[in-house]
């Protein structure tokens, strides 16, 4: 008989065990294995189900090598905890609608960045990605919230005059910078369309209900 490692054949018997027959034994479906003793035998923990196309394990899977795949579905029914170490960059989601929720404690060794942009121009429509708006143009400066209702409930958004330090200039900036809503929008600022920052280095944190408002914390 030839040597071999793990064949697939349509098992007719239920048995283990066996004598190495061309039929194979173990259940119907369990992929077959060489065994030390020359035979042929399956098992009920390893079973190929060739009408769904899918292999069931049962047990442990040690892998040495590299597992490639293009979708992983964990389904922890014990709560077993599990933990994932990797080096270098990752990254989580491809796109802004997507979520990721823990639950428990989050620790953070190192840096944690904000999305940042810088404004020159004297009307701004802000993102649903901004985090942090800094505000550097010497003339009359617009900034139009986002809709309240686009993102995560109790989401912030920063916006600050950085006019003044940009650069290193040491003129004063009282120049007004306009915070609205976004046109058409029925949303509202604490309850207004607008809030006016005026004076050096002003900055305004708000955050959003959901709820058609934003509010100034």
């Amino acid at each position: 008989m030839a040597e071999f490692g793990w064949a697939f054949i349509e098992c007719s018997s239920s048995g283990g065990g066996g004598g190495g027959s061309a039929s194979g034994q173990g259940p119907t479906g369990s992929l077959q294995f060489h065994s030390r003793a020359g035979t042929i035998s399956g098992s009920s923990n390893l079973i190929f189900l060739s009408s769904s196309n899918t292999l069931n394990l049962t047990g442990t899977l040690n892998v040495s090598g590299t597992i490639n795949a293009n979708r992983f579905n964990v389904n922890v029914k014990n709560k077993n905890v599990v933990n994932i170490t990797s080096t270098g960059s990752t990254k989580f989601g491809d796109s802004i609608d997507d979520k990721h929720v823990f639950t428990g404690s989050l620790i953070i060794t190192g840096a944690v960045y904000n999305n940042y942009y810088r404004v020159t121009s004297t009307l701004y429509t802000a993102s649903i990605t901004d985090y942090i708006i800094g505000v550097s143009a010497s003339a009359g400066v617009t900034v139009r919230l986002p809709s309240s209702s686009v993102g995560t409930v109790g989401r912030t958004l920063i916006i600050k005059d950085e006019y003044s330090f940009v650069g290193g200039r040491p003129e004063t900036h009282s120049t007004q910078i306009a915070v609205s809503t976004s046109a058409g929008s029925s949303d509202k600022i604490d309850g207004n369309g607008y809030i006016g920052l005026a004076g050096d280095n002003a900055s305004i944190t708000l955050y959003s209900s959901g709820d058609g408002n934003w509010w100034i914390t």
